[in-house]
């Protein structure tokens, strides 16, 4: 996958200005800061879909983008204004519709490696260089290190989707009783979500409901989705037959014989991307709709206990809508609880994600290959799920996690079939000597030579990327006179 051009303009003007990617590696140059570089590199990270945070001083809102990109031997047309995303005049609406459009896109429909696509393959200036395994990259993108294994391994089984929603609802409760400790704080909150006379056989027939509702719908996505790859099937086969069969028409202009192949048939390659973006979003919902059944019936486990016998958790919550007799030992006790639980369930499905996975033994073969070349301390135990980073030196962790996302980008392009590119803000950071950021520019630029390569710097590395194309930035880009002007 390679970005070919990208345009912009402002809303509110009629010019385009467009910028050429011709080379494998683009460095986006100035030698002073503030001058547009990690911009330019977000509007395009934002152009392709993903939610990205507006820089400083320019909103994205307020401009339109164009960006041209090729993917196996296919031109992609992408345009996004706001909300609004058009890949190859298929429309999407953002960010309800991100991962269908990724889909699309990147031709992966699993969800836990579309969640963690951004931080595979973006190296961001504030805590993509510090970021090892789990945590937020950028905005509201995070990476999770069992999530992206657990994509790999393609584990979507109903189990592991149970185990996730339980997570999840836990993560709700505990934030919610996190807020209990300072009443101050959960009085307004609880006022606008608790019913202090909850109605749990109401609430039970409600799920019972919603349950049936989402599973008629999975059904009906379920067909449709049969359906049209089946019709793509059979298109292909019939595209093929004619082709095998070797037949010509007359031109009707000058009697010379036309092939009749995928090019000639007239609309055949409209009619084709349409099906794949169909059948992108059916997927995309269908594995949606898998996930939302798994919470339904896991509140109706919940449920059975609640309609039994009133709990601690529905009696607290009952007094608390009342804001009176709220226990700050009652209230942390049921935390712990809480946590507790979470942290059983998290081992679990950490368990299933680490059984029989190839993945992880290959992530750790890399890595150590890696770790070695760069010459990091024997002792500095390599784990890619520990949760300690507080021994680990600036320069040590900075050199780490740049093993840690080498190996995460060679298994997720072996896992998609076909080099992710790969975008570099600002390399050199804090506690790192220049000559250890050449080190592992230099592995990049090595073993990663088939991949495009956008990097956002303050030096050119002139000696390690002899044909870079180098994009000089002056803090105009956003402007009506950039840089675009003199290209």
């Amino acid at each position: 996958m390679r970005i070919i051009t990208f345009h912009l303009k402002e809303v509110s003007s009629f010019i385009w200005k467009k910028l050429d990617f011709n080379h494998n590696v683009c460095i986006c140059y100035s030698n002073e800061n503030s001058t547009g570089k990690t911009t330019l590199m977000r509007a395009i990270l934002y152009t392709l879909g993903f939610s990205i945070p507006n820089t400083e001083l320019i909103k994205f809102d307020s401009y339109e983008f164009e960006l041209s990109l090729l993917h196996n031997r296919q031109e992609y047309s992408i345009y996004r204004k706001g909300n609004l995303l058009v890949i190859n005049k298929t429309e999407f609406d953002l960010p309800i519709e991100q991962s269908a459009a990724h889909t699309f896109l990147f031709g992966i429909s699993n969800a836990e490696i579309l969640s963690n696509l951004l931080a595979t393959i973006y190296f961001d200036q504030d805590k993509g260089w510090t970021l090892l395994n789990r945590g937020t990259i950028i905005g509201t993108n995070r990476f999770s290190i069992e999530s992206f294994f657990r994509g790999l391994k393609e584990d979507e089984s109903s189990e592991s989707y149970q185990i996730l929603a339980q997570i999840n609802a836990l993560d709700k409760k505990i934030a919610q009783y996190k807020l209990m400790l300072n009443v101050a704080e959960y009085q307004a909150a609880i006022n606008e979500t608790v019913d202090s006379k909850l109605n749990y056989q109401s609430y039970n027939q409600e799920l019972e409901a919603a349950l049936l509702e989402k599973q008629l719908q999975l059904s009906k996505v379920e067909n449709e989705l049969t359906r049209i790859t089946d019709i793509i099937r059979e298109n292909d086969s019939f595209s093929n037959y004619i082709e095998n069969k070797k037949i010509f028409v007359k031109n009707p202009v000058d009697g010379s014989p036309i092939p009749v192949n995928k090019e000639t048939l007239l609309e055949y390659q409209n009619v084709s991307e349409i099906n794949d973006a169909r059948r992108s979003i059916l997927i995309a919902n269908r594995n949606a709709l898998k996930r939302q059944i798994a919470a339904i019936e896991s509140q109706q486990e919940k449920q059975i206990a609640f309609l039994e016998v009133p709990t601690v958790d529905a009696e607290l919550t009952s007094r608390l809508a009342n804001i009176k007799g709220i226990s700050a030992i009652q209230v942390k006790a049921f935390l712990n609880n809480l946590q507790k639980q979470k942290r059983d369930l998290t081992d679990i499905l950490r368990m299933r994600t680490k059984e029989n996975n190839p993945w992880i033994k290959q992530a750790y073969e890399i890595i150590l290959q890696y770790t070695h070349e760069l010459e990091i301390p024997f002792d500095y135990k390599i784990d890619i799920f520990t949760h300690n980073l507080k021994e680990k030196s600036g320069a040590i962790l900075h050199k780490m996690v740049f093993a840690y996302k080498l190996a995460y980008i060679k298994l997720l392009s072996q896992k998609a079939g076909y080099k992710l590119p790969i975008f570099c803000d600002s390399p050199s950071g804090r506690e790192v000597e220049k000559q250890t950021i050449d080190e592992m520019l230099k592995i990049l630029h090595r073993d990663f030579a088939d991949h495009q390569l956008i990097i956002a710097s303050i030096y050119k590395y002139e000696g390690i990327f002899t044909d870079a194309e180098i994009i000089p930035m002056n803090g105009t880009l956003f402007n009506e006179q950039t840089i675009f002007d003199s290209l």
